[in-house]
């Protein structure tokens, strides 16, 4: 089971625990402008406790009050910022941009390609508030054509459900974690008990396919938007324009999709087959012995958008988000959780959230589902982890052939207690990070690296790798090694939410570069942008959208990887503040 936003809620870092800081040594740079000072810091894996400040020591000397407003106030203005469909160009070396190093942001500018990216738009919808991860989808891609301009679209994804709450401008669907009146009358149980719980907004991924001038059938390349529990809806990857759902623009795609057929909003592709992947998921309750069950089934496409294989499988019930894909394997973490019938009927009477009905089995040992690919006849593995975990997303995984191994890199809970998610109550109508991210329902997350040995299907070893809370990891495709990968993360003393970090990590020594953009901003998604000819996996380019809710303004923040730790080589602005930026991909050398 997914329950679309209730899981992808966890979309960040938590609370760092007090111990947690002898395990790093802190070294800061700053990097100032006319319009701001940011802040980077290098961690090692040295035991010292000693932290070296150099500049803006507010930003851990302030009280924890005085952090706790903070957050609470630059997460609401960014999660209430009004959405509108924008078009704008954009010079990359005009003179309102802050350049650190010309010559890398030289070669940067001279980068074709286009940046796809989903995310919220305004949580407010007429006198109501809804979970951000309930919020209508705000498609946006960053197009560069190497020769120093970039241009720049904005537009709302245009569900069913968006254009009629934008139409009456009030909300509708109460969802999962919503709600469409106040709890705490009969009449307003009432509204919210005949009201949906589906929000389809399409709001977490975009993803194109198929890459242009690969098929036979001459299909043009459609961008794919889609929200956890939601069908998958096709936009133009120029205009943005929503064409409709997936298996409409794309008529064969019916009988793979027929009407109600819900997907997990993350994908993957396999580059050295050229295949698109997609997980239909669905939950049946009440079940095997009245506890439920999940079905996923996973989908993969060649380029004329023909299915060349399907495999499905059930398994007891779980929540899960995201997933792995491996050269010959579907890696799915198996989360342990169960339903919690006294609440689901709060649910349906309107007395109670989505995120009540069901809870983490934490006295059960977390597992990871191994689903053969291409061999049929294999059966397929769980592989039982050491204790409890609840993995929500993934890193690198990949096989190791000459020493018959599965490495999976996860982000993982070993507690969790749903509710509260991003600060936002949907009770009280209310948003609050750090009265949440600071408690013990949401203890920080951890980096694991488990081994699977292949012959015995279980696990060899498995280690906590030494970083700070880290989520959203980004990294040079799928189904191979990769050297380095890309994180959100947050070292927050009061806690996680929301995030203003940018981690680069090393996944075989362990070695993590921190940039801290400060109290008032909120960072997205990295993206990594190879070099058209890199000399390594990690050449390239590293961006994020950072949103400075003081200022009101947003700017594209722009890294060259292999020089990470000295800090950005360029902050291109844009006019205004931008809500969050959930997931994205980047296409080389596409301009639609």
């Amino acid at each position: 089971m997914n329950l679309s936003s209730t899981y992808l809620l966890f979309l960040s870092l938590l609370l760092v625990a007090p111990n947690a800081l002898n395990s790093f040594t802190f070294v800061t740079k700053s990097f100032s402008s006319e319009h701001e000072r940011s802040l980077s810091r290098t961690y090692s894996t040295s035991t010292r406790t000693d932290i070296a400040i150099t500049e803006n020591t507010s930003i851990l000397t302030s009280t924890p009050e005085y952090r706790a407003s903070k957050a609470k106030q630059t997460w609401s203005r960014v999660a209430l910022q009004p959405t509108v469909n924008k078009k704008k160009d954009i010079l990359l070396d005009d003179k309102s941009t802050i350049v650190y190093n010309q010559n890398l942001f030289d070669d940067f500018t001279s980068i074709k390609g286009t940046y796809y990216m989903n995310g919220l738009s305004s949580c407010q919808i007429g006198d109501r508030l809804c979970h951000p991860f309930e919020a209508h989808g705000y498609c946006k891609s960053l197009v560069f054509d190497g020769e120093g301009r970039m241009s720049y679209t904005s537009r709302i994804v245009e569900t069913p459900l968006t254009k009629k709450e934008r139409q009456q401008n009030k909300l509708l669907n109460r969802g999962v974690m919503s709600s469409v009146a106040n709890m705490d009358s009969v009449w307003g149980n009432i509204q919210n008990s005949f009201s949906s719980k589906d929000r389809d907004t399409a709001n977490l991924t975009a993803d194109l396919w198929p890459p242009p001038g690969t098929n036979a059938d001459k299909i043009d390349p459609v961008l794919i938007t889609c929200t956890d529990n939601g069908e998958p809806y096709a936009l133009d990857p120029k205009t943005l324009e929503t064409k409709g759902l997936l298996s409409d623009v794309i008529p064969k795609l019916a009988l793979v999709f027929p009407a109600g057929t819900t997907c997990l909003a993350h994908t993957r592709v396999d580059e050295e087959r050229n295949r698109f992947i997609m997980c239909i998921n669905s939950m049946v309750v009440p079940g095997e012995n009245f506890k439920g069950n999940t079905i996923m089934e996973f989908v993969e496409f060649d380029t004329n958008f023909d299915v060349v294989s399907r495999r499905e499988y059930s398994t007891r019930f779980m929540v899960f988000h995201d997933w792995a894909l491996t050269q010959n394997y579907y890696v799915v973490p198996k989360n342990p959780a169960y339903l919690r019938w006294p609440n689901i009927v709060k649910f349906a009477t309107g007395q109670g959230l989505g995120t009540d009905v069901f809870a983490m089995e934490e006295e059960t040992n977390g597992e990871f589902i191994l689903i053969p690919r291409h061999d049929t006849n294999e059966n397929v593995h769980e592989v039982q982890s050491d204790s409890f975990f609840n993995c929500f997303h993934f890193g690198p995984s990949f096989e190791n052939k000459d020493e018959n191994e599965l490495t999976i890199n996860a982000c993982i809970f070993d507690k969790y207690t749903f509710g509260g998610e991003m600060g936002f109550c949907g009770k009280t109508q209310n948003f609050d990070p750090i009265a949440w991210g600071s408690s013990d329902m949401a203890p920080p997350p951890g980096l694991d690296q488990f081994v699977i040995d292949m012959n015995s299907f279980q696990i060899k070893r498995r280690v906590r790798v030494p970083v700070i809370p880290v989520d959203m990891p980004n990294f040079n495709g799928d189904a191979k090694p990769c050297k380095y990968t890309y994180f959100l993360g947050a070292s927050r003393q009061e806690g996680w939410f929301p995030f203003c970090q940018i981690v680069r990590l090393d996944m075989e020594t362990f070695e993590s570069y921190v940039y801290d953009a400060g109290d008032d901003q909120v960072v997205s998604e990295p993206m990594f942008i190879p070099r058209p000819s890199p000399s390594s996996e990690d050449d390239g380019f590293i961006i994020s959208i950072v949103l400075n809710a003081k200022d009101k303004n947003s700017k594209l923040v722009v890294w060259d990887s292999q020089t990470f730790d000295s800090g950005p080589i360029a902050e291109v602005p844009f006019d205004d503040l931008m809500p969050w930026c959930v997931h994205g991909s980047f296409y080389p050398e596409y301009n639609p």
